[in-house]
This record gives structure tokens, sequence and C-alpha cells, in this order.
């Protein structure tokens, strides 16, 4: 069988695709966590499904659309931490994946400050 002949038809899923935005989110120095509350800490422990929490999808016929929510830690300047967000998860979708990100949209939910002991 010759594999040049055979039509590329590969699908994949919006929980898949919210995962790795996730996992590319939560990659960035000073982003504690994504709207779900799960912290970096927690992360690697959890399910991949509770990464796609919090992250939208949206599939058009130009590319994806990416909405999600972070908690930033204090002292980071957020304008400057949103846009390593922002390329993190369009570096992470157009590698792993070769798909087209048209927009990355975070929303800053909260700012986490540490408690004094």
């Amino acid at each position: 069988m010759d594999l040049t002949q055979i039509k590329k038809n590969v699908q994949v899923a919006d929980d898949c695709i919210a995962v790795i935005a996730g996992i590319s989110a939560t990659s960035v120095k000073g982003v504690v966590n994504l709207s779900t509350g799960l912290t970096k800490n927690v992360i690697p422990f959890i399910e991949t499904n509770n990464l796609k929490k919090g992250v939208q999808i949206i599939k058009g016929e130009n590319g994806l659309d990416v909405n999600l929510s972070v908690t930033i830690k204090q002292g980071y300047d957020i304008e400057e931490v949103c846009t390593k967000v922002q390329e993190k998860i369009v570096e992470g979708l157009e590698s792993m994946l070769s798909m087209n990100v048209n927009s990355v949209t975070v929303r800053v939910a909260g700012i986490d400050i540490p408690k004094n002991e």
C-alpha cells in the first residue's frame, strides 16, 4: 500500500485541544492556576481531564479561538504574563496539532497574594 495515496483525515477533540492550551498556560512563570483553581503544584498529580476546565475552544473555518481565565501571582507584570500565555498557547497548538490559532483571549480572574505567616 502506498501511504502517499491515503487521504489524511485526522480529527482532534476539543477536550484534547483544551488540555494542550491548559498545559501551555500553566507553564508560564507567574501563572498560579487556571480558573478551575488548580495550582501548578497539583497539576502533575491529577488527570489531564481537569486541565481542560475553564478553557473554551471555538473552531472556525480559518482556525481556533481560545478563551481562558488565569490567576496571576502577585508581583508579576500582568500584561507580560498574559502575552506569554498567548504565545505559549499558540506555539503549543500550532506545533502539536498544526492548527491555526486566530486568537487567544486571557482573562485575569485574580491575583494570588501570599498570606502573611
